[in-house]
This record gives C-alpha cells, sequence and structure tokens, in this order.
C-alpha cells in the first residue's frame, strides 16, 4: 500500500485536486483495462465533485465509465436520505452516460440479506471475477464521520469483522443519524481497490481524524481499518473551520 495525506484551505481547493485526481486514475484504466470502475460515495462532502464530474467529465469515456455505490440507506430513492436520490440530480442527469452504467443498490429487495448478496452478484459479473477472487474497483470514494465510520461501516456494528461478503447489510447505527439499516461494501472489497479516495471535511472530526491517520491507533476506528493491500490510499482533508 502507498499512502498520502493533503490538506486543503477550502472546500473548491479540495474538490479541484479531487478531481484531477480521478480523471488521472480514468485515464490510467481505461488505458489499461477499457473502462473505469468507480464507487461513489454518499454524504454533502463529495457533492461539489459530483457536480464538477458532471461539467468536466471523469477523464474516461462515460460509456466505458461504471458507477456503483458504497453504502446505501434502505429507503426509497425518492427518500431525501437516499444517497442515489441525492447523487443522480447531480451527476447522473446533466451527463450524456448510458442508463446502464449506474448500477445503485438494490433497496427494493427484502430481505436486507438478499439484498446484500445480489449486489455483491452485480458487481463480480460486471467485474468479471470467479468466486474466489475479490473485484478491484479502479477507484473508491469515501468519507468518514465524527465517529470514524466509513462507508456503512460504523464502531462497534457487525460490519467491521466481516470477512466472508463483499457487501453486507447493517443494522441502524447508534453513532450517527439517521438511524435506518443500511447497506454496505465491507473491508475485504474496500481494501482490494487499486485507489482509494477520502474525502473529509475536519470541522467536527479532529479526534477522528488523529485515530484513522495513525500508524497503530488505538482506539481503532472503522476509517483506520482502509488500508488497501496493493493500492493507492489518499486522504484529502478540507481544513476550513479547524
Amino acid at each position: 500500500m502507498t499512502a498520502r495525506m493533503e490538506t486543503f484551505p477550502n472546500p473548491a481547493a479540495m474538490t479541484e485536486a479531487a478531481l484531477a485526481y480521478l480523471t488521472n486514475a480514468a485515464r490510467e484504466s481505461a488505458a489499461a483495462r477499457g473502462r473505469f470502475v468507480l464507487a461513489l460515495s454518499g454524504g454533502s462532502t463529495p457533492l461539489p465533485l459530483y457536480e464538477a464530474m458532471a461539467r468536466q467529465g471523469v477523464g474516461a469515456p462515460w460509456k466505458d465509465t461504471l458507477f456503483f455505490f458504497g453504502d446505501e440507506r434502505l429507503v426509497p430513492v425518492g427518500d431525501p436520505r437516499s444517497n442515489f436520490g441525492a447523487i443522480s440530480p447531480i451527476l447522473f442527469t446533466p451527463a450524456p452516460l448510458p442508463v446502464d452504467n449506474i448500477r445503485p443498490m438494490p433497496v427494493e429487495i427484502t430481505p436486507s440479506a438478499v439484498a446484500a448478496a445480489a449486489y455483491e452478484e452485480e458487481i463480480r459479473q460486471a467485474l468479471g471475477t470467479d468466486p474466489e477472487t475479490i473485484p478491484r474497483f479502479d477507484l473508491i470514494l469515501l468519507g468518514m464521520g465524527p465517529d470514524g465510520h466509513t462507508a456503512s461501516i460504523f464502531p462497534g456494528g457487525p460490519v467491521v469483522a466481516v470477512r466472508d461478503k463483499l457487501v453486507a447489510d447493517a443494522p441502524p447505527p447508534t453513532t450517527a443519524t439517521p438511524r435506518v439499516p443500511r447497506l454496505t461494501f465491507t473491508l475485504p472489497l474496500i481494501n482490494a481497490a487499486r485507489r482509494v479516495l477520502f474525502l473529509i471535511t475536519a470541522k467536527g472530526k479532529e479526534q477522528a481524524l488523529t485515530q484513522a491517520l495513525a500508524d497503530t491507533p488505538d482506539p481503532a476506528v472503522p476509517a483506520s481499518l482502509v488500508r488497501p493491500q496493493n493500492g493507492e490510499l489518499v486522504w484529502m482533508i478540507d481544513e476550513a473551520g479547524k
């Protein structure tokens, strides 16, 4: 694993750097494998990046870019708490993107464990891996909450210890809101990625950042467990308000 941290004075500077990083990753991926496979993060921090992607492109042809989601709340698409619902009008609607290249989590499937298994199978089919191999995303975008959670992997939650699934269903978190059940990538899938990019607004997350960035965090938080085995880890941190 190679890792680095970059800090920025404001959200605009971080967005500009994140877009440059993403487009470079997309160009390299398209040149090497003929496509760019990206997992999006929810929350408000990456929304300016998604707006910039829709305006300026992603560095690879839209037709060769696949969009997945790192986690999702088990709510209807029209619910304001839906990651897909929040991102779609900002990124997908304005961009000339084939609809089949957008792969939202299947929140309509019940029970949630079946939905998680269905999304895992969709990832495997799209990335062309056998059941014994963990698929490799070209880039996974992540955020982090004040409690150190990332995707929907929460401190003390059951997903932290999951090693036999790529996508898991998660109960409502006790350390963050909204408290609704979720689907999420697991650490084995995240840590198989070629690149992982955290986009973080530092204000209110100082303690979690200290734990996440420590070489040997004590105690560990879920974000500190993101360490791609054969990939690159980048932390981009907006220090505005610190």
